[in-house]
């Protein structure tokens, strides 16, 4: 049965025209599918729905051949290949204005049928309803949404980076037991001890809003590049960083070395991804950060039955956020509101659904 989603904040999609309103977004169950792949973008869609070649004529998906012209948002693509695909859910936009033309993956396609994209942990339709907003302050590169509160419990997360331009460390900072995203930081050009130095200057700020040391966590996600986080941390001293340094327990019988901080596996990277999901769609989670929401749209299923950043995009927001979940999980077991809130929670990890809006 086809379920209609109204566009009720009346949010936008690049068109060949601009940006332009819609009415809808139609969920239309599970169709057969073809791949498309250009030279530079790629899109699995339904074998007649329709791309625009060159020079804008119609062309059904199941159509297309190999070198063949197609208009996208870079400019002019050779289609590589058209493959099946196993079935999948599909979604439509209604009433695209104008001429019902928009932009998929960067590929100019109709709205006249059924189109899917890549699977996003987060649902199609919470994604879309999904705003991030402006920061209220600024502290150098950290945003601040919400000024810290007396009463409060603060988790302050880093996924650490090695600070040379390639992939950037991130902080996320959580209130609890509302679980709402009150700050973050993200920077690819800031060296390990300054990552920490971050870390210290926000627990410091949330400590002067609060005045309250043991209401404030922090902890670093220690693989690879953690162990370098851990040495600094080590070297400032955890007496000279406000807060407690929250560390996974120790397992039982586990031949591993204890290091403080947490270990990431692909086994509690899916379960924490199973956790963020079920608490992002039940509402149980607030995301104030546009940055953050725009990685989420773009946090997809990889090898391995995981989820990471498509090709070209990141992910650090998200993976600092998967791991102030794994720190709220711990927290938990000896704060009862806290527990709570995660109990709430819808448990089962459902297959995720695809996003279908182009930022």
């Amino acid at each position: 049965m086809e379920e209609l989603k109204p566009n009720n904040k009346n949010i936008e999609i690049l068109t060949d025209t601009g940006w332009s309103k819609f009415d809808a977004v139609a969920v239309k169950g599970i169709k057969s599918l073809v791949a498309v792949k250009l030279q530079y973008s790629s899109i699995i869609l339904t074998p007649d729905h329709i791309v625009f070649d060159y020079l804008k004529r119609p062309i059904p998906a199941a159509s297309l051949k190999p070198q063949m012209k197609i208009s996208t948002l870079d400019g002019i693509q050779q289609v590589v290949s058209v493959t099946g695909k196993s079935s999948g859910m599909v979604y439509d936009l209604i009433n695209v204005e104008k001429n019902n033309r928009f932009y998929a993956n960067n590929i100019l396609v109709s709205n006249c049928e059924f189109l899917i994209f890549d699977e996003t942990l987060i649902s199609a339709s919470t994604l879309i309803e999904l705003e991030g907003r402006e920061p209220t302050e600024r502290q150098g590169q950290i945003r601040w949404y919400h000024k810290p509160e007396p009463g409060r419990t603060y988790i302050v997360s880093l996924d650490p980076s090695l600070g040379t331009g390639g992939d950037p460390a991130a902080i996320q900072v959580l209130e609890m037991p509302a679980c709402r995203q009150v700050a973050e930081w993200q920077h690819n050009k800031t060296p390990v001890p300054g990552q920490i130095n971050i870390v210290k200057e926000i627990t410091n700020y949330i400590y002067e809003c609060t005045k309250r040391e043991n209401d404030i966590y922090y902890s670093v996600e220690n693989n690879t590049l953690g162990e370098a986080a851990l040495i600094c941390i080590n070297e400032l001293g955890e007496e000279n960083i406000r807060g407690i340094f929250l560390s996974e327990p120790a397992r039982i019988g586990s031949a591993r070395r204890y290091r403080k901080g947490f270990t990431t596996t692909n086994k509690s990277k899916l379960a924490v991804c199973a956790k963020l999901k079920t608490m992002i769609e039940s509402k149980k989670m607030t995301i104030s950060s546009k940055n953050l929401v725009s990685e989420l749209k773009n946090f997809v299923a990889s090898a391995n039955n995981s989820f990471a950043a498509k090709i070209g995009e990141t992910d650090d927001l998200v993976t600092s956020l998967l791991l102030a979940v794994r720190m709220m999980q711990v927290l938990q077991s000896f704060d009862p509101e806290i527990d709570n809130q995660m109990r709430d929670t819808f448990e089962e990890f459902i297959t995720p659904m695809p996003f279908i809006m182009v930022s």
